[in-house]
C-alpha cells in the first residue's frame, strides 16, 4: 500500500517529548499522524538514545507501532564510503523493524565522481531491505543538475523532496513547482513532500504557510506529506503543530503496525508464559523477580527505573485490579531477545514488549487498550 496522511521526521529524538516512547506515541496519534520517520543514521554511524544504560530506539519503535502509526527511517549519507553506509542502513532497517527507508543526500553528492558512489550506495543496498525506499534531498532539481538524481531514484519507490520555503510564503507555490520539476526527472516516482516545520534566524513559517501547503498538496492528489521537524516545531512553533494536527488528511483505518518481518514464535515461548503466570499471582515479588536490577518498565504513561521502583508498580496494579481478572496470552511473537506478547484481562487488551538478556527484562514497554 502507498503511504498516506501526514507524517513528521525528527532529528534529535531526546528533544521530541523527553524521547518517551509513550508520550512520543501519544502525541503522534493526537495529531493525526499516519507515519513518523526517525533518524536512525549520519553516515555509517547508527543514531542511538540511551537512558540508563539501555538503547530506547526500539522501544520508540515499537510504541508507535502498536499505535498503529508507520515507522520509517532516514539516513543522512555523504558517499565517502557508501558499501559502509549501506551495511548500516540493512542492519538498522532490521534491527529496528522499520517499514521503510529515506536516504538523505545533498551537496557532498554534488562533487566530481559523485554518480558513482551513489550507484555502489544503491547497488549495495537495493533488493535487500524488504521495504520501499525514498530519496529525499533538494527540492527544486533544475537548480541542482550535478545531483545524481537518477541514480538514486532508479533504485526508489518515493522522492520525499524538501519544499522548505526559507525566508519565503508562498509555500502552495514552491509546492506546486517542485512537483513539476520532480516529475520531470527520468526515474520520477510516488511524490510526498516534506514541509518546513522550523525556524531559522528571522523566519519562521506561518500557520497559513502550513494550511496552504497542505491544501495545495490535497489538490494536487498527493498521497502523503511530511514536515520536518517535530523537534523544533513541537517547542517553538506550537501554532503550526496545531495547525498541521488539525488539518483533516482521511485515511484508511490503520491498524497496529507490527513488522510483518518479525517471525511468529509458538505460543509455549517459556518465558512469556512464565511471565504471565506471574502476572496472574498476583504476587509483586515474583513478577519483579523476572526483572534485571536496573530494568526500565513503561506502563501507559508511567516510567519506573530499577527493580524496587517495579515492584512497588506492581503491588499499585494488583490492588486496583478487580478480583477474579485473569490475564490471558493472546499472541506471542520473538526475535532474537525481543519478546512481544499480546494479552487480554477483562475489557483490557495490552501489547507487550520484552527485551530479555541473560533470563532477565532489561526493558518492558506495555501499551494498553480498552
Amino acid at each position: 500500500m502507498v503511504l498516506q496522511g501526514k507524517g513528521f521526521f525528527t532529528n534529535n529524538l531526546s528533544e521530541c517529548e523527553g524521547g518517551d516512547p509513550t508520550t512520543l506515541a501519544a502525541a503522534a496519534k493526537a495529531a493525526g499522524l499516519s507515519h513518523v520517520v526517525l533518524k536512525i543514521a549520519e553516515e555509517s554511524r547508527a543514531i542511538s538514545l540511551v537512558l540508563h544504560g539501555i538503547d530506547l530506539m526500539p522501544q520508540i519503535v515499537q510504541s508507535f507501532q502498536i499505535a498503529g502509526i508507520a515507522v520509517w527511517g532516514w539516513h543522512h549519507i555523504r558517499g565517502a564510503g557508501p558499501e559502509t553506509e549501506a551495511g548500516t542502513a540493512l542492519e538498522l532497517i532490521q534491527s529496528l523493524g522499520l517499514e521503510g527507508y529515506i536516504i538523505n543526500a545533498e551537496s557532498d553528492f554534488e562533487q566530481p565522481g559523485c554518480e558513482a558512489s551513489a550507484r555502489q550506495f544503491m547497488s549495495a543496498l537495493c533488493g535487500k531491505t524488504g521495504v520501499p525506499i525514498g530519496l529525499s534531498s533538494y527540492h527544486f532539481p533544475n537548480f541542482h543538475p550535478e545531483f545524481p538524481w537518477s541514480a538514486f531514484l532508479e533504485g526508489c519507490q518515493y522522492h520525499f523532496p524538501k519544499v522548505f520555503w526559507e525566508q519565503a510564503h508562498d509555500a502552495g507555490e514552491q509546492l506546486r513547482e517542485s512537483k513539476r520539476q520532480c516529475d520531470a526527472l527520468p526515474n520520477a516516482r510516488i511524490y510526498i513532500p516534506v514541509g518546513a516545520a522550523y525556524q531559522t534566524t528571522g523566519w519562521a513559517p506561518q500557520p497559513s504557510d502550513l494550511s496552504d501547503f497542505l491544501a495545495t498538496a490535497q489538490e494536487l492528489g498527493l498521497p502523503a506529506v511530511c514536515f520536518f521537524q517535530w523537534d523544533q516545531c513541537r517547542k517553538f512553533l506550537p501554532k503550526d503543530w496545531e495547525t498541521i494536527s488539525a488539518f483533516s488528511w482521511p485515511i484508511p483505518n490503520p491498524s497496529p503496525s507490527i513488522p510483518v518481518s518479525m517471525p511468529s514464535a509458538p505460543a509455549e515461548d517459556p518465558f512469556s508464559l512464565d511471565f504471565l503466570a506471574r502476572l496472574n499471582s498476583r504476587q509483586p515479588a515474583q513478577v519483579a523477580s523476572l526483572y534485571d536490577p536496573a530494568a526500565v518498565r513503561t506502563w501507559m504513561n508511567e516510567t519506573v527505573h530499577g527493580i524496587i521502583d517495579i515492584q512497588d508498580a506492581y503491588t499499585t496494579l494488583f490492588k486496583k485490579m478487580p478480583a477474579g481478572i485473569q490475564f490471558d496470552l493472546s499472541q506471542v511473537r520473538v526475535e532474537n531477545d525481543v519478546h512481544c506478547l499480546t494479552w487480554k484481562a477483562g475489557l483490557f487488551t495490552g501489547q507487550t514488549t520484552l527485551v530479555v538478556r541473560q533470563g532477565k527484562i532489561v526493558q518492558d514497554y506495555t501499551f494498553v487498550s480498552s
